[in-house]
């Protein structure tokens, strides 16, 4: 299983998904995880910094859009995050990328968390909010 965790660091999950820094990508095997590449956020306006004005333009890849981040975690079967917006859990699950939320700080510890199946997985309806 390949999957995502949200960073501002390589360290740290990140709090919010939409501006984080990038995505620490690991792939699993059983429980055993291992770090595949540091992918920097370009995908969202919020990590670009184009936060100002119109939520979307006509072809939809405004702020409004999450179609980027969607396509740049394509490969990934999974993200774990501290927090993202309704919106773009279900444009994630709709692409059959599943949402993990952790508490912890630690990116080692959230995809140990998520391998071991002690995370709880995203709904439509519980959110964390930015």
């Amino acid at each position: 299983m390949r999957f995502a965790v949200a960073t501002d660091d390589g360290q740290l999950v990140a709090a919010h998904t939409g501006r984080c820094a990038g995505f620490v990508i690991f792939d699993a095997t059983g429980d055993v995880f291992v770090r595949v590449e540091l992918r920097p956020n370009t995908f969202t306006a919020h990590a670009r910094g184009q936060c100002g004005g119109a939520e979307s333009d006509a072809s939809g890849a405004g702020h409004g859009s999450h179609a980027g981040l969607v396509e740049a975690l394509r490969d990934c079967e999974a993200l774990v995050t501290r927090g993202l917006g309704p919106r773009l859990l279900a444009d994630l699950a709709a692409h059959g990328i599943q949402v993990y939320f952790c508490d912890c700080q630690s990116v080692d510890e959230a995809a140990a968390l998520l391998v071991a199946g002690r995370l709880s997985r995203a709904s439509a309806c519980a959110h964390r909010c930015h």
